[in-house]
């Protein structure tokens, strides 16, 4: 992994994945970064100068106490990468940080394309990082990265996507 990448997603990392050990107890949720791709920021500067070098497109995914949500939300944020003395900051983070996600409450095959809108992702985490297998198993019934919502034979028609028609990146 390229030394900017690893440096953007452990800023990412800090900034919106947490973990709960005991759902039960906590009533939160656990969040991690599901997806994310980069962009350079080209358009024109601020009054102030203060300018990001790249876009990041986002998606966020939880699991709580019922299990692993498939359905996620996402966001652009603004980042200045200095390669040379190794820092990674947020810019403009009003624009992110209050209000709704740009992508609310979408399809894990639909956010993937959002994603994609922006850029190929550099970084997808479809499972949560902090479950064990055995947990994964026992909040969510089941072994895959997420499951399609179940249809009644005569809407099949209206599904977007299929299993067989995700294409991901792996």
């Amino acid at each position: 992994m390229d030394n900017h990448i690893h440096l953007l997603l452990q800023l990412l990392k800090e900034e919106f994945q947490y973990k709960y050990n005991d759902f039960a107890q906590s009533n939160r949720d656990n969040c991690w970064i599901m997806a994310a791709a980069l962009s350079l920021y080209n358009e024109t500067p601020t009054p102030n100068g203060d300018k990001p070098t790249h876009i990041v497109r986002l998606v966020l995914r939880t699991t709580d106490e019922t299990g692993t949500n498939d359905y996620v939300d996402g966001t652009d944020v603004y980042v200045r990468l200095d390669q040379e003395n190794q820092i990674a900051d947020f810019v403009w983070e009003d624009l992110w940080a209050e209000g709704p996600p740009i992508f609310h409450g979408g399809t894990i095959p639909d956010a993937l394309r959002w994603v994609r809108e922006l850029a190929e992702p550099f970084y997808i985490q479809l499972r949560d990082p902090f479950l064990t297998p055995e947990q994964w198993i026992s909040l969510n019934g089941h072994d895959k990265a997420f499951a399609e919502p179940q249809f009644k034979d005569n809407q099949k028609e209206d599904r977007c996507m299929i299993d067989d028609e995700l294409d991901l990146p792996f």
